[in-house]
């Protein structure tokens, strides 16, 4: 937190400048205005308060990190747009659950369709029937509103492979933070149900500068891989559009299969179009070699 004198306080001060209700009411209101700007005046009217002295109290406690003010109107500054964005995701005082909402995708463990669940903020695709966790990742209740149960479903493949891609490309999805990425073993059944269940070998994606963190399957690398989408492209299978637990390298852990132990490497395969297509990743995550072969048959 900085004044307009460049003093820097804790980030508890920040927090605790929410604890009245009528500093959240004056950033609502100017979220709500036309160029989110609005005089005084016009401000304390639409928030509600009679009394000026304790309007102009509180306001005051908002102007230079939260609120600016340009002549004779105050607005919303950019940390003020992220308060409003932090409680409109719902994690702060929300909870939302979704499903069983069945799928078009067979466990490939048992046979049985696959389904889509959310409960305690976190979203999962798995089976019913014998408990396996294909994908999860944590999803914001605030994602729920306004869409169906499909919408959502939907939702939640975009934006996991999004906030996926941002954090295997070093940038930490939730504060633009450095994030380290590498390939680690399993980080073991006590975690399965807020990841992927059985595979050798996963991502690990640890933001060095907030608290975000993840798992995510190896095969996730090549969604993004510019010469793996081409290749899937010539088969007439798009990435960008096919669900994460509808490809195989993302969702089987029998097509991760570790080549070294130390240190990690490993290999995965993708097949399509009659082709098997095996990318290595060494321990850093990085594409380091592609190989096409006759796949047998084999399909997506």
């Amino acid at each position: 937190m900085t004044d307009d004198d460049g003093t820097t306080r804790p980030p508890e001060a920040a927090f605790a400048l929410f604890g009245h209700e009528l500093r959240v009411e004056i950033l609502f209101a100017l979220w709500a205005a036309e160029r989110h700007s609005l005089p005084f005046a016009e401000l304390q009217s639409r928030v509600g308060e009679r009394d000026s002295g304790k309007f102009n109290y509180h306001l005051s406690k908002l102007v230079g990190q939260f609120v600016g003010k340009n002549g004779d109107e105050y607005e919303l500054r950019y940390p003020g747009h992220r308060v409003i964005d932090a409680i409109r995701t719902g994690f702060l005082h929300r909870t939302a659950d979704v499903g069983p909402v069945t799928l078009d995708t067979d466990c490939r463990t048992c046979g049985a369709a696959l389904t889509f669940t959310y409960e305690e903020y976190v979203a999962r695709v798995g089976c019913l029937d014998c408990g396996d966790i294909v994908v999860a990742f944590p999803f914001d209740p605030g994602g729920v509103e306004g869409r169906s149960d499909e919408g959502v479903v939907d939702a939640f493949d975009r934006r996991t492979r999004l906030c996926w891609r941002f954090a295997v490309a070093g940038v930490c999805p939730m504060c633009a933070g450095v994030v380290r990425t590498g390939l680690a073993p399993e980080p073991g059944p006590e975690l399965d149900s807020h990841y992927t269940d059985d595979h050798p070998a996963v991502l690990a994606v640890d933001c060095r500068q907030c608290s975000f963190y993840n798992y995510p399957p190896a095969g996730i690398l090549l969604c993004y891989h510019p010469a793996v989408a081409g290749w899937f492209a010539d088969r007439g299978i798009d990435l960008r559009t096919t669900p994460l637990w509808a490809l195989d390298f993302v969702a089987d852990p029998d097509r991760v299969a570790v080549e070294r132990e130390d240190p990690l490497g490993v290999t995965v395969t993708a097949t399509a179009g009659g082709e098997r297509l095996r990318v290595s990743l060494d321990e850093s995550a990085r594409v380091t070699a592609l190989e096409r072969t006759p796949a047998d048959g084999e399909s997506l």
